[in-house]
């Protein structure tokens, strides 16, 4: 009896398996290749809307935005658009499909490079996600992430050139954003059930903390955080 129901739950495991498999191979499993080339233009806005399944932006040097979507669902294949107006460009890649749509059978995983020869008005919505964002080597003008429902990593290390301001709302999920020592850096921090670590920050009160460098910096990063609930790591990096 033993060994019947043995092989009764194996066959139940392949069976699901082969159904995982066959839903994974033939339900629309598509990739979509993005490509905004360079033109003319002296500086971007890139505008980026995901849902649901994994984000990577990093830096570029070939396009001004070059990446893949990969999802097996047809429906949330995203839009892509470009307009050119003076010496601005202006990028917009959408999702088209409802964010939760089908969850528990979805791969959406973005992966996208956008441009460092050029300013950057950068805004980044995202719905669902666990997201890895190497921002460190792109040239912000601005930056807006709305991280939805989202654990981050958000690189803001390195060598800055020019100052800028960041709005990023966190929502819910756990964050570590890394900024540079070296570069003046002013936090507004507004939370709710967060943990908070802001080590080699000094605050000056009323969720408002400053680095070091904040005194005698030219270059100044503005940073207001919104979260709801999880834990909020800033780090610091040399």
């Amino acid at each position: 009896m033993r060994k019947i129901i043995v092989v009764i739950m194996a066959v139940g495991i392949l069976g699901a398996a082969g159904v995982w498999g066959y839903n994974w191979f033939f339900s629309e499993n598509r990739v979509s290749d993005i490509l905004i080339e360079k033109d003319d233009v002296k500086s971007l806005n890139a505008n980026i809307q995901t849902g649901y399944g994994d984000v990577t932006i990093k830096d570029g040097q070939d396009a001004w935005i070059r990446g893949t979507v990969d999802t097996n669902k047809k429906k949330l294949r995203p839009t892509v658009s470009y307009k050119k107006k003076g010496t601005v460009g202006t990028a917009d890649i959408k999702q088209k499909g409802k964010m939760l749509s089908g969850l528990g059978n979805v791969r959406n995983d973005w992966n996208l490079q956008l441009t460092n020869e050029v300013p950057v008005n950068l805004n980044i919505e995202m719905g669902v996600s666990d997201s890895t964002l190497n921002l460190s080597g792109i040239q912000l003008s601005q930056l807006s992430i709305d991280a939805g429902v989202s654990d981050a990593t958000i690189d803001l290390s390195g060598d800055w050139k020019d100052s800028f301001k960041a709005d990023i709302d966190l929502g819910v999920g756990d964050a570590t954003i890394l900024l540079p020592a070296d570069t003046g850096v002013k936090l507004f921090v507004s939370k709710g059930i967060t943990d908070l670590e802001t080590k080699g920050f000094t605050s000056q009160g009323k969720g408002i903390y400053v680095n070091d460098a904040y005194a005698s910096s030219d270059v100044m990063i503005d940073m207001k955080v919104d979260v709801g609930v999880g834990d909020l790591k800033f780090k610091l990096v040399n």
